[in-house]
């Protein structure tokens, strides 16, 4: 067992300022208790700053003085505050010379740290404010300000975290991962989005019971139980209106000042940030995620709640169909990979906001935009995404308005009847419809799986409806057959071609160039009547890459065919 070190307050006074600064060893009782948070910190970022200064100084800073240097950006503000109370005191300059070496007194190529031993990096007591009683009286959030040698407080840690991690100290920063966050949906509008729910669909509950059967504090803003010790329930009524004890159709958000949203600590543990976390409200403790897939599934997938109705993480897996064969679209491609879209230059917002706006398009700061697409698909441009995207989204509202129609009237069709083998197709068509719609992303997260889902639906909704087995559609125009345009268009990859036949025939899809010559035999086979897709990847029968260009599909199906075009870029 640790020995309780006493506190004591240092007091240091220059350039007319006095500050206090504690200098308890944190580490007495913090690695003792629960084995938990010095424990971390050593293994953290934040306890290994210096090296990365001493780099940049030796990389941007060459033949600039210590005062200049912190004139222009003040490295010591953030990477090590407390640096200043070394030595008996010392201003910011002074510590960057202290703690980094020069020559003439400028920084150069070869400017490393020195003075290690006594260099805090983010120290314990760089966020927290430690009352000279302690532990009797507890410590608080705030943070060490090196240029006034005093503490600032804050009024909550995602503010404390903006201080260095966005542009609330600094306005010229170029680290604005709070500004992405606070312009996200993680960052604002959460309260409201609840508040409208608990109003609408929980009238006459109480929060307990809401917290029972949806536990919507867990995922909205789950470091709500932080305050006051409080309990999920206890949160939930906390933050939103009751009367009588019971949330009502005029149920509205209330303390607006203290919810957290989806505050930074929610997924990164404050003291060992670098760790993908989630924060269990229920326990109140962190839980270390194997990956960022499993970090962002415990919320917008089924990972913690298996009940839960927002499952894009599934679908971006493409599992959980019920008849629906399994498709990754993107394998290898994460959930992080598209929303964090991180750019490559230098102070452009895509780099600056370090993925936290979870975007897939950012707004550049003179004006133009980048695209999280573009950087699988080098020779696609944002526009060209916006394109794609639209076109998947419009093929997926209009198969999700016939799915709705279709299984609405085949569940009506039903009622009274015991035929168990259309029960269980009408269950697998309302399941599957369901999976579809739970993604809300309007078909982008795997679009292909997303419109498998919806097909099956209206298919199984046909064949409950029309036992003869004859798919309605083809009353309404299809004699014969269909070639659908492919998708996407331009493609850079692959493409899939999509065709519908009316009864059993011989189909031949081929392709050829602009020139007329043939290129690849995608099919030439008898098929039933249905709907098939197939993918093209841009290469000829022998697996050759194919030039970038304008090509031809065309289907023949008996004695007819059609023709479309596509285009293949790179």
């Amino acid at each position: 067992m640790f020995k309780i070190l006493s506190s004591f307050i240092l007091i240091l006074a220059f350039s007319g300022q006095v500050f206090a600064q504690s200098t308890l060893n944190c580490v007495g009782c913090h690695i003792a208790s629960h084995v938990t948070n010095d424990s971390l910190w050593v293994t953290s970022h934040h306890a290994k700053t210096q090296n990365d200064v001493a780099s940049e100084l030796s990389s941007e800073d060459i033949g600039i003085t210590p005062s200049a240097v912190i004139a222009d950006e003040d490295c010591i503000a953030c990477h090590a505050p407390t640096a200043i109370t070394a030595n008996g005191g010392m201003t910011e300059a002074q510590a960057l010379g202290n703690f980094f070496s020069t020559t003439n007194g400028v920084f150069t190529d070869s400017t490393h740290a020195v003075d290690t031993a006594n260099w805090p990096n983010v120290a314990c007591v760089s966020c927290h404010n430690v009352p000279s009683d302690h532990p009797s009286s507890m410590p608080v959030l705030g943070i060490f300000n090196s240029f006034t040698a005093q503490y600032a407080s804050v009024s909550n840690s995602t503010e404390l975290c903006g201080q260095c991690h966005g542009s609330l100290r600094f306005a010229s920063t170029d680290h604005l991962t709070m500004n992405a966050w606070k312009a996200s949906k993680h960052g604002h509008g959460g309260q409201a989005d609840v508040a409208s729910e608990l109003s609408s669909e929980n009238a006459g509950k109480t929060p307990a019971e809401v917290t029972a059967d949806e536990d919507c504090i867990a995922c909205h803003a789950p470091t709500s139980v932080m305050n006051n010790s409080l309990t999920e329930a206890d949160a939930l009524g906390n933050f939103f209106t009751t009367t009588g004890g019971v949330f009502t159709s005029s149920t509205t958000p209330q303390d607006t000042s203290n919810y957290p949203q989806v505050a930074c600590v929610t997924c990164h543990n404050p003291h060992k940030p670098g760790v993908k976390s989630y924060f269990n409200s229920s326990t109140k403790k962190y839980e270390v995620m194997s990956s960022s897939q499993e970090l962002c599934g415990q919320c917008h997938g089924n990972l913690r709640f298996p009940g839960t109705d927002h499952l894009s993480y599934n679908i971006e897996e493409g599992t959980g169909g019920k008849g629906v064969p399994d498709l990754k679209t993107m394998t290898g491609v994460k959930c992080v990979d598209c929303h964090m879209h991180v750019g490559t230059v230098d102070g452009s917002n895509a780099a600056m906001y370090r993925g936290h706006s979870w975007k897939i398009f950012v707004k550049e700061s003179d004006g133009s935009e980048s695209s999280s697409c573009t950087v699988c698909h080098s020779t696609m441009t944002a526009s060209i995404a916006h394109d794609s995207i639209a076109s998947w989204q419009a093929e997926y509202v209009k198969l999700d308005s016939i799915a709705n129609v279709k299984v609405a009237a085949a569940d009506t069709s039903l009622i009274g009847s015991k035929d168990s083998t259309k029960i269980k197709m009408l269950q697998d068509a309302q399941f599957n419809l369901a999976f579809a719609e739970s993604d809300e992303s309007a078909g982008v997260h795997n679009h292909e799986y997303t419109v498998s889902l919806l097909n099956d639906a209206i298919n199984k909704a046909n064949d409950i409806l029309n036992p003869t087995g004859i798919n309605d559609n083809f009353a309404s125009g299809v004699k014969e057959f269909k070639l659908y345009p492919n998708f996407p268009n331009p493609f850079n990859q692959s493409t899939l071609i999509t065709y519908q036949i009316s009864k059993n025939s011989f189909v031949n899809l081929t392709v050829y160039n602009i020139s007329g010559q043939k290129v690849a035999i995608l099919v030439n086979a008898n098929n039933a009547a249905g709907k098939y897709s197939i993918r093209w990847n841009g290469e000829d029968e022998q697996g050759n890459i194919l030039s970038p260009g304008v090509y031809l599909y065309v289907l023949k199906v008996n004695n007819f065919s059609t023709i479309k075009k596509m285009l293949l870029v790179k």
